[in-house]
């Protein structure tokens, strides 16, 4: 890269004594050639105080700062550059790529060699180098939440690791598009260092946002549900269980499993709290999953009996009637097929706002 760097600048110095540039400018380009970046830097400023819009001068501040490493100032240079003098573009993105790939695949050695901490120093210079490059975004928050999941509980040191890898994987929500694979794991894993973090409902919103844009990421969501009962966090598991359940409905994936656990995570926050919602959603979760189970098998009448009993309930939950009009259709029962139909017909058009 070095190499490359000082061909470029002497492209660019035979440019600028072409140009006739500032006799700053001009010493500028000739420290950087001899390597003593801090006159370069010196004389580039004072070039810059006669001339704001000089673009070589930043480009040459760029150049020594790189060789200095100190690459956030370099990329503040660069850019500057390229915006004074759109032709120098290329050239200064070139520059910043350099040192963007310089420290990331550092950092991608030192996760090979499982040294973490090295690799998060590495990956902030990356980010420095290219604030606007998501992968450096997405691979720190990635470390820092694995340097999270490694540090005690309940230290400082930890929720300092968290908030960081949030900070980072919002960052890639905000650079990358949402059909990239980045920003949809980025969105994914905030929410779980958020779990993590002890804020549900921050996670919340983000999985709600996850689903929102596509309802097959509940399998994320459920996993950590199914991970809160095993703790016996009743109350988290309840939430995420729910949201998978959301999602799951969207795209006709109900899972007499996830209704089973529900009905357990409200069955258990319910005791604890002396929660009568908490307890309702308890006999409700399970008689949809009583439901679900006999749709699975085909049993027919035992749909019926048992769903008729889940929209005893939950008599707004046009899954439960949609299970009804299947049920009574296959045993024969036009009258009560109709009424079931009828029923999960007008809260469809409730839920789309269709007149």
């Amino acid at each position: 890269m070095k190499l490359r760097m000082i061909g470029a600048t002497i492209v660019l110095c035979v440019a600028a004594l072409a140009g006739c540039k500032s006799v700053q400018t001009t010493s500028a380009i000739l420290h950087n050639q001899s390597g003593r970046y801090d006159l370069a830097i010196k004389t580039a400023n004072e070039a810059l105080a006669t001339n704001p819009n000089d673009p070589e001068a930043e480009f040459q501040l760029g150049v020594a700062y790189s060789y200095l490493d100190s690459v956030g100032l370099a990329y503040t240079h660069f850019k500057r550059a390229g915006e004074i003098d759109p032709k120098r573009a290329a050239d200064a993105q070139n520059n910043i790529q350099s040192n963007f790939a310089r420290h990331y695949n550092a950092a991608l050695n030192s996760i090979k060699d499982e040294d973490y901490p090295k690799a998060a120093v590495e990956l902030e210079k990356a980010v420095q180098a290219d604030p606007m490059d998501e992968k450096g975004h997405y691979q720190l928050g990635t470390i820092y939440a694995r340097l999270g999941d490694t540090t005690p509980d309940s230290t400082a040191e930890r929720a300092e690791y968290y908030s960081r890898s949030v900070i980072h994987f919002d960052k890639v929500l905000e650079l990358a598009k949402p059909t990239d694979q980045h920003y949809r794991d980025a969105l994914s894993l905030a929410g779980q260092v958020l779990a993590k973090s002890g804020k549900p409902e921050e996670a919340a919103t983000r999985f709600n946002r996850l689903v929102e844009e596509d309802p097959t990421n509940y399998r994320t969501i459920e996993k950590i549900g199914y991970d809160l009962v095993t703790d016996k966090n009743w109350k988290l598991a309840a939430l995420f269980l729910d949201l998978a359940a959301q999602a799951r409905a969207k795209i006709g994936a109900d899972d007499a499993t996830l209704f089973y656990n529900l009905g357990v995570a409200n069955f258990n926050l319910g005791k604890d709290t002396n929660d009568p919602a908490a307890l309702e959603k308890a006999v409700s979760y399970t008689l949809r999953n009583i439901m679900v189970t006999y749709v699975y098998a085909e049993k027919w009448r035992e749909v019926a009996s048992w769903g008729e009993r889940y929209v005893a309930v939950a008599p707004d939950d046009p899954d439960g009637w949609r299970a009804l009009t299947r049920a009574y259709n296959e045993i024969g029962d036009k009258e009560k097929a109709r009424r079931c139909e009828l029923r999960w017909d007008e809260l469809r058009k409730r839920a789309s706002g269709t007149p």
